[in-house]
């Protein structure tokens, strides 16, 4: 037997071989095994001339164990012992020989353990004192807090071993981020910088300087192309010294190479490639890494930014591609704003040179002032025909009435409001100037308007002659019934008024027929709609014999008469 001494483990491996092999020694048993649910299946076997024996969990049919069995006591939390052949034999004849028991010593179940000893044994388990049991169970107490210690161990582990990962990635971003931010005030103070270049080549110059000395670029070039994008010309760039270099006499076609030409194509790209031969003057000067990035005008190439690492060697970072694509998106505003400018100066002094040619021309005849006085005068009778005033009545006018109602119309619609029409037809008119003539006819038409616009004074309404003998209302907001009490209001001053018209089949008095509809603008309503409701009010009103005013109606409904003079 192992000696029992807690103190003197070396290792969790160490503690299952003793316990083990005490739990065997105790019970006699066969085989014995210690199967491991929780944190992680495991299984171990123990034999006396092996020692402690490492297994795959999922061998554990293969190796005859009663996977039900073991679950059952697990389950319970309590030891089961039951026959692993007859189960009745041994009960009934106590002088028989000792039949072969198994039993399952389940773990004290903790929070992420679940466990058991399992064997197989021909001593009667059921018969052991309970002192033996007790150091059984003592032995499967310490087992359980020894694998909870063990478990707990490999978690804080696990945790300080995250956390150091955690902390370093940390450290390590923030020292990106750091960067990044550096960078990014550089290439503001670039932008800042640049904004006061006053010409395209000044503009391209310091770029390329700036670039070098800010943005931890070791050479960079700016080429542009022609509109026709078949040529490429140099600007400024940098030699194998990194020392600035003119290099406007540049011109070539456009290279076929594929790498140039998906950088043309791809907008806000940067096109980076490693371990590149780098170039000046077209030979070789060594290796390093190569980026490119296109300047754009709108959907439109205008060139393109070449940058390297040729003289520090240093490997381009994530952010650098960042950084350079909105030094790329910086430089093409700027660039596009410098040739806007120069077009803007060309334009002003070519039409300074316009004016010029203009002025003279214009001092030197007198027909073109002639001409402009007709146009005038032609305009003047233009806006006599646009007047908002009828010449006879002086209240508003037919343009003057379509204007308003659209107005007041669209007004109504936004703001859920109502409007009301009314039209208005003086009574057998052409009657009356056959009897009086036309004079006399004006004149009427002169006090109907004026007595309209006496009937309705709120200067949110409308009084308009429509044409001829009819007149118009435009009422805005109006309360309910308003329409209908101004019907009645303008027939009884008609009446008072007492204007003779002996030629009238209606009355012997002057009189009017008058046709009103209300209408809450709709959307894709029309404001011509409210007018032809009023229309067929009118018409209903001279069909009921005159004299009288209608309502708007469909024509399933009873006509109504409003009021009568």
């Amino acid at each position: 037997m192992l000696e029992w001494d807690p103190e003197h483990f070396t290792s969790f491996e160490h503690l299952c071989e003793v316990t083990l092999a005490t739990i065997r020694e105790k019970t006699e048993a066969d085989q014995i095994y210690l199967w491991l649910n929780r944190p992680q299946p495991e299984l171990f076997a123990f034999h006396p001339e092996r020692g402690l024996v490492t297994l795959e969990p999922h061998h554990a049919s293969m190796l005859g164990l009663p996977l039900p069995f073991i679950e059952q006591a697990l389950a319970k939390g309590q030891l089961l012992i039951e026959l692993k052949s007859d189960p009745h034999g041994w009960c009934e004849a106590v002088e028989a020989p000792p039949a072969q028991l198994r039993a399952c010593f389940p773990l004290k179940r903790q929070q992420g353990l679940e466990g058991g000893v399992y064997l197989e044994t021909r001593r009667r388990l059921d018969r052991l004192t309970p002192r033996q049991k007790q150091g059984i169970q003592l032995l499967m107490h310490y087992l359980a807090a020894e694998l909870e210690s063990r478990m707990l161990s490999s978690l804080v582990s696990r945790e300080r071993d995250e956390r150091l990962t955690t902390e370093a990635s940390l450290v390590q971003s923030q020292a990106l981020q750091q960067s990044f931010l550096d960078l990014l005030q550089s290439l503001h103070q670039v932008g800042v910088q640049l904004s006061s270049c006053r010409s395209e080549s000044s503009l391209l110059h310091d770029a390329v300087l700036l670039a070098r000395s800010l943005l931890q670029f070791d050479r960079v070039a700016v080429f542009l192309i022609d509109p026709d994008f078949t040529t490429m010309q140099g600007s400024w760039g940098t030699n194998e010294a990194g020392e600035i270099t003119d290099e406007r006499h540049f011109v070539s076609p456009i290279p076929e190479h594929p790498v140039v030409q998906e950088a043309l194509r791809r907008k806000d790209y940067v096109l980076v490639l490693e371990d590149a031969p780098l170039y000046y003057e077209q030979q070789e000067v060594g290796r390093g890494w190569n980026a490119m990035v296109s300047l754009w005008d709108g959907d439109s190439p205008i060139g393109w930014i070449a940058a390297d690492n040729l003289l520090q060697r240093k490997p381009i970072k994530a952010y650098h591609g960042e950084i350079f694509k909105q030094f790329a998106a910086m430089l093409s505003q700027m660039l596009i704003r410098q040739r806007n400018h120069a077009a803007l100066e060309q334009f002003n002094r070519d039409l300074e040179e316009r004016v010029a040619a203009r002025t003279r021309q214009l001092a030197e005849t007198n027909e073109a002032l002639e001409l402009v006085n007709q146009a005038l005068a032609q305009a003047n009778e233009q806006l006599a025909l646009l007047s908002m005033e009828d010449p006879l009545t002086g209240i508003a006018n037919r343009r003057q009435w379509d204007l308003t109602l659209a107005r007041e119309w669209e007004m109504a619609r936004r703001q859920h409001r109502r409007l009301a029409v009314l039209m208005i037809d003086v009574d057998e008119f052409k009657a009356y100037n056959d009897h009086f003539g036309h004079g006399k006819g004006d004149l009427c038409l002169r006090q109907v308007a004026q007595l309209l616009q006496e009937c309705e004074r709120r200067r949110t309404n409308l009084v308009a002659r429509y044409g001829g003998e009819e007149f118009v209302i435009l009422l805005c907001n109006p309360q309910p019934g308003e329409a209908e009490f101004l019907c009645q209001r303008i027939h009884h001053q008609l009446a008072k008024l007492a204007i003779e018209h002996p030629a009238s089949r209606v009355k012997s008095q002057l009189t009017v027929s008058i046709g009103f509809s209300y209408w809450a603008p709709d959307q894709g309503v029309q404001w011509e709609q409210l007018i032809e409701r009023a229309d067929q009010a009118l018409y209903r009103a001279k069909s009921a014999g005159r004299a009288c005013s209608r309502l708007f109606e469909p024509q399933s409904l009873p006509t109504e008469q409003i009021s009568t003079v």
